[in-house]
């Protein structure tokens, strides 16, 4: 029973329990819903920059979740590089998604960074509009509760 419920690790070189990757996947995926609440409020008190940025974070954090449930604790912020990932993982067809991780990947560094916008003198959170907003809170939404619903299956 003891080896059922432990798979080795190479990376981390010793045994984890499985519950463990369900523990971690779980504790990912609310953190993406508390990510995608605070795009939300965010969005309500036009802060656009910041929203597109935790509407980013929600995505990255649930895709994160799902290769959790698989074994995999995955680096990087690429949304679209995680589904691509997962996909090979877990043997699923994601590219329904990918259009959102694209346009959410965009949001990763950009809104919290000024000279990442060349040749702007704006602040770069007048650079972000309502609609920004509500297309990555959209995206985002769409994204986490796709993983939602796969770690649930």
């Amino acid at each position: 029973m003891y080896v059922k419920s432990c798979v080795w690790s190479a990376s981390a070189g010793w045994l984890v329990s499985l519950n463990y990757w369900r523990r971690e996947a779980l504790r990912w995926l609310d953190d993406a819903f508390e990510d995608l609440r605070v795009a939300e409020d965010l969005l309500r008190g036009e802060h656009h920059s910041a929203s597109c940025f935790h509407s980013q974070q929600a995505a990255e954090k649930a895709v994160k979740a799902t290769l959790y449930l698989n074994r995999v604790e995955a680096k990087g912020h690429s949304i679209l590089e995680l589904l691509e990932s997962l996909g090979r993982k877990a043997g699923l067809g994601l590219e329904e998604l990918y259009g959102d991780a694209r346009l959410l990947d965009k949001h990763y560094a950009p809104p919290r960074y000024p000279n990442l916008h060349p040749s702007v003198s704006l602040p770069t959170y007048k650079l972000y509009s309502r609609e920004d907003s509500e297309r990555c809170i959209d995206s985002a939404r769409k994204i986490v509760n796709y993983m939602k619903r796969l770690l649930e299956s």
